[in-house]
């Protein structure tokens, strides 16, 4: 049987060997700009946050640890930029901890000059700082992660798998939107002359329909619109589809 002052020299020696990687997460952080190709596309996948910009010149900037600017790298692949090329859980797992905060992490600026669609993977956050623009855009949100955007695009493209929460605004001729889970979409700033939208789960949406809403829900999610679109609805549960009040 273990005596106390074992158990507790124990404790002590698993708590050094633990040391380093908390060190890790209390260094000042480093700020490096990477090289890249062009690209339209962006996928970010590590916890942190995605600073995402419309402009001419196209940038990649990374604000991290030392340690985690040594493993983060940065590629692109048939014109998408990969944020990290290999997403290693275990690595940023181990130099922040499962409880550190998304501000503790990472953030990476990125500016480029067309951006046609982004995606989101885990818990990491998404902040678009102006205005994006063009023929058609899309977004992708899988996991518990969270996107703020500003969007003005023909048509416009928003999946969401898990429960994240998607707040996006600006202006849009055709929006289509696919919530699978309990993922929100807030939209009510975002005005869109039709929108098709299906929910499989609870998630809830909001939105500004101008002229056609077609909305199907497999579950307890929720449509609330602004505007007074004609509104064609199937509901298979307990989901309503109704004005925004």
């Amino acid at each position: 049987m273990l005596q106390p002052t074992s158990v507790l020299r124990t404790a002590l020696f698993v708590g050094l060997l633990a040391l380093p990687l908390h060190v890790a997460a209390a260094q000042e952080s480093a700020r490096e700009t990477r090289s890249v190709e062009a690209f339209t596309a962006v996928e970010f996948r590590v916890p942190g946050t995605l600073h995402l910009r419309q402009g001419s010149e196209r940038s990649v900037e990374i604000e991290a640890p030392p340690a985690v600017l040594d493993q983060f790298e940065t590629g692109v692949d048939d014109g998408t930029l990969e944020l990290p090329v290999d997403s290693d859980d275990t690595l940023f797992g181990g130099l922040f901890g499962d409880d550190a905060s998304v501000d503790e992490k990472v953030d990476v600026y990125v500016t480029a000059p067309t951006i046609e669609s982004v995606s989101l993977a885990g818990s990491g956050e998404i902040v678009g700082e102006n205005q994006i623009e063009g023929e058609t855009f899309g977004l992708s949100v899988a996991g518990s992660g969270r996107t703020r955007l500003d969007v003005n695009a023909e048509e416009l493209d928003v999946q969401v798998a898990g429960s994240g929460t998607t707040m996006l605004k600006g202006q849009t001729d055709a929006l289509t939107t696919n919530i699978a889970g309990s993922g929100d979409l807030q939209a009510a700033d975002l005005e869109t002359r039709t929108m098709e939208v299906s929910i499989a789960g609870s998630g809830d949406v909001e939105v500004h329909v101008t002229d056609e809403l077609d909305a199907s829900i497999f579950g307890s999610g929720d449509v609330h619109y602004r505007g007074q679109p004609s509104v064609s609805t199937s509901s298979f549960g307990s989901g309503e589809v109704g004005p925004l009040e």
